[in-house]
């Protein structure tokens, strides 16, 4: 009732469509699982939604779970790994197993202030595009996005099962350039200005780490405003224990 009944009316048309929109995809989960295994899935999780943050995030992986599902119309929920942990998916394309898990981010910037600032302190607008040798952050601009993502996405690896094809999809709202973000997370704080064709990993790219080989691609992915998840930009870790075939790719694409 918050999120349909607070705010302009604009935001609250927006609320009440996004809430529509989501029980599409639940309807389009129940086609592909069963409304028992929609349930036992989601049931807990949806009951103790206490933000608009959280209820987006549940969006963003039931849409995503229900748009890569229609693919081959078959789908796993939260299938298990391994490591005690699940993935939020497992999907088929062309007969390839494909295990998918959804992360979604909120990109602050240009109003960049954290928890428990004082309401008159000096709020950054500007934003460095790449990490200072030193590791230090100016003191008047925010430091750069591929700072946070790195950070956010480090220990995402564990929610992979070992040597299968796995693909993480990363929803990310910003007023700046997505994609540039993620490729500097990916890539290193080097390629912001890269092309497709030039990017290069460096040591600081997260495809660097040991652990992240276990994840074949990530994919940036979002809602369009008809509702249908598109997925506009992949990249391939180019140490991937096991490749992304170009047909998956081709699939999403």
């Amino acid at each position: 009732m918050e999120y349909i009944d607070v705010g302009s009316p604009s935001e609250i048309t927006t609320g009440r469509d996004n809430l529509t929109t989501f029980e599409r995809y639940l309807a389009e989960l129940k086609t592909l699982c069963g409304w028992k295994t929609v349930g036992d899935n989601y049931r807990k999780s949806l009951s103790g939604v206490d933000s608009h943050d959280r209820l987006a995030e549940l969006f963003c992986e039931i849409a995503l779970c229900a748009s890569v599902g229609k693919l081959s119309g078959k789908l796993q929920l939260h299938p298990p790994t391994g490591k005690g942990t699940y993935s939020d998916c497992l999907f088929y394309v062309h007969s390839f197993e494909v295990y998918g898990e959804t992360k979604r981010y909120v990109d602050p910037w240009p109003h960049i202030e954290k928890p428990g600032d004082v309401g008159n302190d000096k709020v950054p607008y500007k934003r460095s595009i790449a990490e200072k040798a030193s590791g230090e952050k100016p003191h008047d601009t925010a430091r750069p996005r591929s700072m946070d993502l790195k950070s956010k996405l480090r220990d995402v690896h564990r929610q992979f099962p070992e040597r299968c094809l796995n693909i993480l999809f990363i929803f990310h709202s910003s007023f700046g350039e997505a994609q540039r973000y993620i490729t500097q997370a990916l890539f290193g704080d080097s390629n912001f200005f890269s092309s497709e064709d030039d990017i290069i990993l460096e040591s600081d790219g997260l495809f660097c780490i040991d652990e992240w080989r276990n994840i074949s691609a990530c994919c940036l992915a979002r809602v369009n405003p008809d509702s249908t998840v598109i997925y506009p930009f992949a990249w391939k870790n180019p140490r991937a224990l096991t490749e992304v075939p170009g047909l998956v790719l081709e699939a999403l694409r």
